[in-house]
């Protein structure tokens, strides 16, 4: 099963992996219609009927489907397993340009981050605490997406590159803490 985890991963880590699938494939299909047509023409003197050769071309199509969706099955389920998201807390945090981009400079408790804005979630929310000492001041986290150290080379290169095709692989957190209230009562004192 490693063996073939491990081809899989490399076929997939090459930039031109669809290609290899698609070509394989029709090696393949050209393979299976010349026995086809061998078999045919030894058991009937006569070659595959047009409504046979379409029939084979669309078993190979689904054949190919088949391997690619599970084969991004087996890479997503590896990726969830495997890359998890980093907590930081967060000292302050800025939006800057530079070069035309807007970046978001994070200083957290393991040194400065510069996410292109693009890259990063921004989320504010209020959050409602009966701790009145708690009550007006903000906490600011931050999480992002990180490969585990120790990866083979083969699941690395292709976790690198599902990382990059997240939209949003950080999120940067404000929660502002603000009196809890109860929800049934009204603001009119709760006639």
């Amino acid at each position: 099963m490693i063996v073939i985890k491990k081809l899989i991963y490399s076929i997939v880590a090459k930039d031109y992996a669809v290609d290899i699938f698609i070509i394989g494939d029709g090696l393949f299909f050209t393979i299976q219609f010349v026995i086809a047509n061998i078999y045919t023409l030894l058991t009937s003197r006569s070659v595959l009927s047009v409504k046979a050769t379409i029939i084979l071309g669309v078993i190979n199509l689904l054949i190919l489907f088949l391997i690619i969706f599970v084969i991004n099955r087996v890479l997503i389920r590896d990726f969830n397993r495997k890359v998890k998201p980093v907590d930081y807390k967060v000292d302050s945090y800025t939006l800057s340009k530079a070069g035309g981009k807007e970046f978001y400079t994070i200083r957290t408790n393991d040194g400065v981050k510069v996410i292109d804005k693009n890259r990063i979630e921004v989320i504010h929310a209020k959050v409602p605490i009966a701790d009145k000492g708690k009550i007006g001041t903000t906490e600011i986290g931050y999480a992002e997406l990180k490969i585990p150290d120790g990866l083979p080379d083969f699941q690395f290169d292709v976790f690198s590159k599902m990382l990059k095709r997240i939209k949003n692989p950080s999120m940067l957190m404000t929660f502002k803490y603000v009196k809890d209230e109860p929800r049934n009562q009204q603001k009119n004192g709760g006639r």
